[in-house]
C-alpha cells in the first residue's frame, strides 16, 4: 500500500541515510523495472545538511552528486518511496579457528544517528565520480536469470571505482552497518534488490505539493 505524504510535511520525517527509490518512467527505467523484476529503476540517499535536505545519487550522464531533494519531487512527483533500514541487527557469526574449529559468535548492531552520518559521508565521498556504464552494461547482463544465478553468494572484496546508483547505496550501507543484498555482489545490485531487502522498510512516498 502507497502511502502518500506531502512533501512539506515529510521534512520532518525524513532522516540521515534514508534510502529514496524512484519509480521512474521512460525507456530505461521501464527497461531496469521489467529486466530486475522491480516497480524501481533508480534509488538516491537523504542526506540533512543543516536545513537543506539533499539527494545523494548516482544519474545517467550526471555521475555522483547531491542535488536539492525537493527538485527531485518537482521532476519525480509522487514516485519516490522512502525506504528506512532497521534500527537493530542481531545475527549469528561463523569464524573458523585452528584449535576448536568453527566458532559462533553473536553480532549485535544498532542503526543510530552516528551510523547513519557514516553512511552518507560515504556517499558524499563518491560525489563528483563519473557514473560506471561499464557497470550499467555489467548489471543489464546481470538481470538475465541465468547469469543472476551464477553470482549468488559472491563475496564483496573491497570498494569498486566504477558506480552506478545501486552499487553506490549498497556499498555504502555494507562498509558502515550491514550487507542489503548479501547473496550479491555489490557490482551486481539493482534497484529492486535493495526494494526487497530485508534490511529497510518502507515508510511513505514523497507528495509534491506545491
Amino acid at each position: 500500500m502507497t502511502i502518500l505524504v506531502p512533501f512539506s510535511k515529510a521534512l520532518t520525517h525524513l532522516k540521515e541515510a534514508d534510502v529514496l527509490l524512484f519509480r521512474g518512467v521512460g525507456a530505461i527505467s521501464w527497461a531496469i523495472k521489467r529486466y530486475s523484476s522491480g516497480v524501481h529503476s533508480h534509488v538516491g540517499m537523504v542526506h540533512r545538511d543543516g536545513e537543506h535536505v539533499q539527494c545523494v545519487e548516482f544519474g545517467e550522464f550526471k555521475g555522483g552528486r547531491s542535488v536539492s531533494l525537493k527538485s527531485q519531487v518537482e521532476s519525480h512527483p509522487d514516485t519516490i518511496d522512502v525506504f528506512r533500514a532497521v534500527d537493530h541487527l542481531s545475527y549469528d557469526s561463523f569464524a573458523m579457528s585452528e584449535i576448536t574449529g568453527d566458532v559462533t559468535g553473536k553480532i549485535s548492531r544498532t542503526f543510530d544517528e552516528g551510523t547513519a552520518q557514516k553512511v552518507t559521508d560515504i556517499m558524499m565521498d563518491l560525489t563528483g565520480l563519473p557514473y560506471g556504464w561499464k557497470n550499467f552494461w555489467k548489471l543489464a547482463k546481470h538481470y538475465a536469470p541465468f547469469f543472476r544465478l551464477s553470482e549468488q553468494n559472491v563475496k564483496d572484496t573491497g570498494p569498486t571505482e566504477v558506480f552506478v546508483c545501486s552499487t553506490a547505496v549498497a556499498f555504502a550501507y555494507r562498509t558502515v552497518y550491514a550487507d542489503p543484498v548479501p547473496y550479491l555482489s555489490d557490482s551486481s545490485v539493482t534497484p529492486a534488490d535493495l526494494a526487497r531487502s530485508a534490511l529497510f522498510k518502507y515508510q511513505f512516498t514523497l507528495q509534491k505539493d506545491w
